[in-house]
């Protein structure tokens, strides 16, 4: 979560977290596309980024299929935790049904993230579903998926200047982001005598696509990792609508 001191600019005059007309507040560390490149690529390629999964024979309800790794995970020099996890996704989807299949698995690690965030001990620092997080993310999301730079990003989104972000922060936000949960991909928005009467409603461009479900395009293993010992044997695998995998019948 951002703080108050992630409104300066750095050096470079990168600025962390903004407030913005359209989009509320962003931390543009989070809307980096990072992340959602490397689901991108997978997707891109229908095959996997960890060694081995690309030779694994898998089916989904009888249809070939394909393994993915993502998640998200937080951490510092000493200590890193992450929620990575295989998701099956069909082969020979278009790229539109690809591109809601990515926001379907990154919206559920989203929620998977924001959700350990806020429980203990992470919850001591009050990070889980602060305001700007999901909104953030899927600016992120967006702009891996669409090829939109932060540049534009910030200019769609309408970013105040830096002492606007300032004066809504104290006048608002005595308690910071995380004093407000949101767990919407829709932003909270504060009165600014920046934003133009009109150009407050949040962009169309980051509402071009519906999250493809689990069970329908893609599926979710009832373990986050498929057995080791099964796909470094070789075996045709078969997974269900339900999550199971199991060896496929010849």
């Amino acid at each position: 979560m951002s703080d108050r001191g992630d409104i300066a600019p750095n050096g470079r005059g990168w600025r962390r977290l903004s407030y913005t007309c359209r989009c509320g507040w962003v931390d543009w560390g989070h809307a980096l596309p990072g992340g959602p490149l490397g689901l991108k690529r997978q997707l891109d390629s229908e095959r996997g980024d960890w060694p081995g999964l690309s030779r694994v024979d898998i089916t989904y309800n009888g249809r070939p299929a394909y393994i993915v790794v993502y998640g998200q995970a937080m951490g510092n020099r000493l200590i890193t935790v992450s929620l990575q996890r295989h998701w099956v996704v069909l082969k020979g989807l278009s790229d539109k049904q690809k591109e809601q299949v990515g926001l379907g698995i990154f919206l559920a690690a989203s929620h998977q993230f924001e959700s350990l965030q806020s429980s203990f001990p992470f919850s001591l620092r009050g990070s889980g579903y602060s305001m700007e997080d999901l909104v953030s993310n899927l600016i992120g999301f967006y702009s891996a998926f669409r090829d939109v730079s932060q540049d534009d990003m910030r200019r769609m989104c309408g970013e105040v200047s830096v002492e606007e972000s300032y004066r809504i922060w104290d006048r608002y936000l005595p308690n910071g982001l995380g004093a407000i949960r949101n767990k919407t991909t829709r932003p909270v928005l504060f009165p600014s005598d920046q934003c133009p009467a009109g150009a407050t409603g949040f962009p169309d461009e980051l509402e071009q696509l519906s999250a493809a479900s689990a069970g329908v395009w893609y599926v979710v293993p009832t373990r986050r990792y498929i057995d080791g010992m099964l796909i470094n044997a070789g075996i045709p695998l078969e997974i269900d609508s339900s999550g199971n995998v199991r060896p496929r019948r010849r």
